[in-house]
């Protein structure tokens, strides 16, 4: 008589990380095609160069925006090393930090072609505030309110991730505000605030080992 095997059933994340890469890598391709070829009449060096400076603004804001969504993306991938598995909510809590990701492109755009604009500059800070609020609110219900983080996670690391993620959404909070004072402020949140979460917390066990 044959053994009966048990198959375990419980969902992981696999396919979330798969689908959240597509689009992350998507949205940031979609980055550079804000940039447009100049038409040149005249192919002398000094005529090119001519061509290119003003879309200086436009390189920038396609190099912040895709730090930014670099950033997003490594911060995600360290993220979902700590959930052991996913359920409903899990997918539409990373569907919603998605949707922000997915509208960096047309802001980038945007705020490239007004960079001085109090409103075009306060869209890109209200973009940006969103997406690190569905950040905080996935990572709220992952540490705090759910049971699908790896049980090795302490509590009091669960709460840095938590209170690291409220960083972002009050900063880039800010930046909106600013944007109405002096656009360059806000201009300079949106250059620094990268560099904050360049590296990603490395979320320990109680024996302090690395989880991943």
């Amino acid at each position: 008589m044959s053994a009966h095997k048990t198959h375990d059933h419980t969902p992981t994340t696999n396919r979330i990380e798969l689908f959240s890469d597509a689009v992350i890598a998507i949205s940031a391709t979609l980055l550079i095609l804000e940039i447009k070829i100049p038409a040149l009449s005249n192919l002398s060096n000094d005529a090119v160069i001519q061509s290119l400076l003003p879309l200086i603004p436009k390189f920038i804001s396609f190099a912040v925006s895709f730090v930014t969504i670099c950033v997003f993306w490594v911060n995600h991938h360290h993220f979902f090393h700590a959930i052991r598995r996913s359920d409903r909510a899990l997918l539409w809590y990373n569907n919603h930090l998605l949707f922000w990701i997915a509208v960096i492109p047309f802001v980038t755009g945007f705020i490239g072609e007004y960079p001085s604009q109090p409103i075009i500059v306060a869209l890109y800070g209200f973009v940006l505030t969103m997406g690190a609020l569905a950040f905080l609110l996935m990572a709220n219900y992952v540490f705090l309110k759910s049971k699908i983080a790896d049980e090795h996670v302490p509590i009091k690391t669960r709460r840095k991730e938590v209170k690291r993620s409220v960083i972002g959404v009050f900063v880039y909070g800010i930046s909106v505000l600013t944007a109405f004072i002096h656009p360059y402020i806000s201009l300079i949140i949106f250059i620094v605030i990268p560099f904050y979460y360049f590296l990603p917390e490395t979320i320990l066990n109680d024996t302090e080992e690395e989880i991943y």
